[in-house]
């Protein structure tokens, strides 16, 4: 099998009443979803389309996405998602900016593209059951090849600028792969997904679900929380949740330990996206004893490479777990040379495997300095140590106080460890002794009660003396970019 739209055919033809997906109640079959593919797929290749065609498109968290996003590739095209509430000025930017051939878009006219009319995929649906697909016109229909360019992943630009991606069909069957394995998918697992389905580590979920044969929950995000509990009480299969760290911290500020009530329903939870704090990590361990909790790390570039099923091993700050059966793992230095690492001895985490993707579009001098022979070289700074991966930071990210290293994330781990503090972000702020401090916006739940001496004391006991934070400013909110990361580079 070499895409993930040959994976939903094979599923199709094997169990056609599975139920694949599950949005706002409803429950599309794999049979019905295959036919609505293979229609709406025939209608793209009379509409022009041919092989490696690029057609860029709103991910919205629904039914017709996912149709969309199967049905290009079945007729051979190249899927470019933009965030759903995006304008259509900028999607046309996007456009432009990816060369695509066709933009999908209701009511748009725009010189340059050939546009198609994106309410067709809801007839397509809304005719369903009425399908009995007989390839009647005589439309030739099929799968990809493995080196075939799939995916071409719009990045957001919020640790430099803005680019795409580009994913082979080979590339996302690898990760699924890897997924299923570190997540020891079951073939009954029901995943919930709230994650924006244009934005990688969502996305991945989803034909991860496919190659595996089981069901996924799409819920457009965690700002309607009952339907995320509903979600939880679907009542069928192994339930297992796909949570980025924000999403856990909205959980906890909103609902307190309400997810606690669960700990016989969900299976595994799965955090990707950026590390997972400490202190969440801990408190989902407590609250869900017989759940089985990974953190997965990777990138736009370097799909899921490594996994830590943390609530197994315990107590390893800073660890990602260990590389995963697509993927490798080692340490460079600044000239990308490997080196024998250590916490004495960090260097930058360089990724290879059938994961990685094939470079950036159009941008062949910015891919010579991050892909190489295969390997995509990282900014993450970290070690290797009894095959056990650690993160110490971002490259930009890491603030240099006096000549010394600091990494925010660690304040940031202990900051939220204290009572009464639901967010937080580490910042530098130049001083002129050291060149730079430290200082640290907190969310708090009382400012009047909040004792910043005590805090400081507090992280003290915890840090050594450069890494405490003396300069405190109390935010009403961390900025975050759409995904949930914290947007670090709003702050410099």
């Amino acid at each position: 099998m070499e895409s993930i739209v040959e994976y939903v055919a094979k599923k199709a033809g094997e169990m056609p009443e599975k139920i694949a997906v599950i949005v706002d109640d409803v429950e599309t079959t794999y049979g019905q979803l295959y036919r609505m593919c293979q229609k709406y797929a025939e209608i793209l290749k009379k509409s022009g389309v041919s092989h490696g065609d690029v057609i860029v498109t709103r991910a919205s968290q629904d039914l017709a996405y996912v149709v969309i996003y199967l049905s290009i590739h079945l007729a051979g095209g190249v899927v470019c998602s933009v965030e759903n509430n995006v304008f259509s000025n900028i999607l046309l930017e996007i456009a432009d900016k990816m060369r695509a051939d066709f933009v999908l878009e209701t009511g748009l006219r725009a010189a340059g593209y050939r546009c198609l009319d994106r309410n067709v995929v809801d007839e397509v649906i809304r005719l369903a059951d009425r399908i009995s697909y007989d390839n009647a016109t005589g439309i030739e229909l099929s799968f990809p090849k493995k080196d075939d360019l799939a995916d071409i992943l719009f990045t957001t630009g919020t640790t430099g600028t803005s680019k795409g991606v580009e994913l082979t069909h080979g590339a996302l069957v690898a990760t699924a792969e890897n997924l299923i394995f570190g997540c020891k998918y079951a073939e009954d697992t029901v995943l919930i997904a709230p994650g924006p389905l244009n934005h990688a580590n969502a996305i991945r979920k989803l034909f991860t679900t496919f190659v595996n044969g089981s069901s996924i929950i799409i819920l457009n995000g965690m700002k309607n929380l009952k339907k995320f509990f509903d979600a939880l009480n679907y009542g069928k299969g192994k339930i297992a949740c796909c949570l980025p760290p924000a999403s856990i911290r909205t959980l906890f500020v909103l609902t307190g330990d309400e997810i606690g009530k669960y700990i016989d329903v969900i299976d595994f939870i799965e955090s990707a996206t950026s590390p997972l704090p400490e202190h969440d990590k801990q408190k989902l361990i407590e609250l869900l004893p017989k759940t089985r909790l990974y953190n997965n790390y990777g990138s736009s570039e370097s799909a899921s490479v490594c996994i830590l099923e943390y609530s197994k091993y315990k107590n390893l700050i800073g660890c990602i777990g260990k590389a995963m059966p697509n993927s490798n793992v080692f340490v460079v230095d600044d000239d990308k040379l490997e080196i024998k690492s250590s916490k004495d001895n960090p260097g930058l985490i360089a990724c290879e495997g059938k994961v990685n993707m094939s470079g950036y579009r159009g941008e062949p001098d910015l891919t010579a300095e991050v892909l190489k022979n295969g390997v995509v070289y990282t900014n993450d700074i970290g070690y290797i140590e009894d095959e056990f991966v650690y993160i110490i930071g971002r490259k930009g990210d890491v603030i240099n106080v006096g000549g010394l290293k600091v990494a925010p994330t660690e304040v940031e781990n202990e900051a939220l460890d204290y009572d009464g503090v639901k967010d937080c972000i580490c910042i530098a702020v130049p001083d002129n002794i050291v060149g730079n401090s430290l200082k640290i916006l907190l969310v708090v739940e009382d400012e009047n009660s909040f004792d910043k001496k005590e805090f400081v004391s507090f992280m003290g006991k915890r840090l050594e003396a450069y890494k405490v934070p003396h300069k405190i400013e109390f935010v009403e909110s961390v900025r975050r970019t759409y995904n949930g990361k914290i947007d670090r580079k709003s702050y410099r």
